[in-house]
């Protein structure tokens, strides 16, 4: 039994959640620019580069981040796991398998987005941005862009308007993903001594940015629909009345303050996952329908 706790404390250290959206976006990517079944079978190795990478990342972000991870009450649970050798065995591993699947099975650019999406979250958003600047996240957010490029990739050209559209989507999703979810842990990110936009700026310009970045991230969002580019129907029909709900839940936030603003700030954030799951969702529903 203390074996299975361990194992399942390490696990976490992973933060499979997150592993679990970054190769929903590369599924995305990658079922986009399908054309031939015959090639449906590289979504495997994508997938294990992928989440391995992202396992890689996450515990690089958690062995760097140990000094402020025991100040914060959300995360000091992190800081009684792992070795510094085990930490480095399991980075280096995992990193290493998923390179080398990636580039045997797909190939050499997809390879580089998958290396690209480690490199800036664990090194780019952890050690340069995150301790340095309220706009940590905004320019971080690029890692979350890269499976999208990775899953095109995987089967296609190295780039294109549809997986850089699906990239910026992911970029701009990110500050309201995290920011709303910061205003709840604001007093966290005080205590450590990180610059995250809701600890440094008081409520209302929190909630304002959120609701600016939220605004942009919609209009990019209908861009699509707007200039007819061809996205499956599904989204094109249901993209504005899922943008309407995250919008809505994002302004109810200008009502509140104090501990119901974090109340429903945690709404918000929750609003934020399903937004982009829906998202993803009608992309990924839209375009295997072509195959029925």
């Amino acid at each position: 039994m203390e074996y299975m706790r361990k194992f399942s404390e390490s696990f976490k250290l992973t933060k499979p959640g997150i592993a679990v959206l970054l190769d929903l976006v590369a599924i995305t990517g990658f079922i986009l620019g399908l054309r031939d079944l015959s090639l449906l079978w590289k979504i495997f190795p994508l997938l294990f580069a992928g989440t391995f990478a992202s396992f890689s990342s996450s515990l690089t972000n958690n062995y760097l981040d140990r000094d402020i991870d025991s100040q914060m009450a959300r995360t000091k649970w992190r800081t009684g796991i792992g070795s510094r050798l085990w930490y480095i065995a399991s980075i280096s591993s995992l990193l290493a398998a998923s390179i080398i699947v990636s580039y045997v099975f797909l190939n050499a650019f997809t390879t580089l987005w998958i290396f690209l999406g480690y490199l800036s979250y664990s090194f780019l958003y952890t050690l340069v941005l995150k301790r340095r600047t309220s706009w940590n996240i905004v320019l971080g957010g690029i890692a979350g862009s890269f499976p999208a490029l990775a899953g095109w990739s995987a089967i296609n050209s190295p780039i294109s308007m549809v997986s850089i559209f699906l990239a910026i989507l992911v970029f701009l999703w990110t500050p309201t993903h995290f920011w709303t979810l910061a205003i709840k842990y604001r007093e966290d990110y005080r205590r450590a001594g990180i610059p995250m936009m809701p600890s440094v700026k008081n409520e209302k310009t929190s909630v304002n940015y959120i609701i600016i970045n939220t605004a942009i991230l919609i209009v990019f969002s209908i861009i699509p629909v707007i200039f007819n580019m061809g996205f499956p129907f599904l989204y094109r029909y249901l993209v504005i009345p899922v943008s309407i709900y995250l919008l809505i839940r994002v302004i109810l936030l200008r009502t509140r303050e104090g501990g119901d603003l974090k109340k429903y700030s945690i709404k918000a954030f929750l609003a934020s996952n399903y937004y982009l799951t829906a998202i993803l969702i009608l992309l990924l529903a839209g375009s295997l329908i072509r195959f029925i």
